[in-house]
């Protein structure tokens, strides 16, 4: 279920249902909510754009310390509850999420790394953002 349904499944008082044994599920494991209290950026990407040198450099260039960063797949984002930070950056496509949070989206690290254009569209959409 993606974010935006189970936001509008809560509005509505319907609940999800818990599952009673998770530990039948590996998949559960890997799908936890995430703890988003300090966070002021989420990113959604890949194991590899995470560890990536260009990743921790955009991050600074953003002025956003590392430790209110939580990095995500696309599977955890869309099984995501709750309140998400006000800044998303997605690097693996376009992503649904509510009006009130601003969505930065970009190519993969690596190929961001390659393209100068796409470096000056992700720029462009902070300095939007901050605006």
């Amino acid at each position: 279920m993606k974010h935006q349904q189970a936001v509008f499944l809560q509005e509505m008082g319907i609940t999800r249902w818990q599952v009673r044994k998770p530990t039948l599920f590996t998949e559960q494991e890997t799908l936890k909510q995430l703890n988003l209290a300090a966070c002021k950026l989420l990113v959604i990407c890949t194991e590899q754009d995470k560890t990536h040198p260009l990743m921790s450099s955009i991050i600074k260039a953003f002025a956003v310390d590392l430790d209110n960063v939580v990095y995500c797949s696309l599977a955890q984002f869309e099984h995501q509850q709750g309140a998400l930070p006000p800044l998303i950056w997605s690097t693996v496509g376009h992503v649904e999420i509510a009006s009130d949070c601003q969505l930065l989206h970009s190519p993969s690290i690596e190929q961001l790394s390659l393209h100068r254009d796409a470096k000056k569209s992700l720029w462009k959409q902070f300095c939007a953002y901050q605006q």
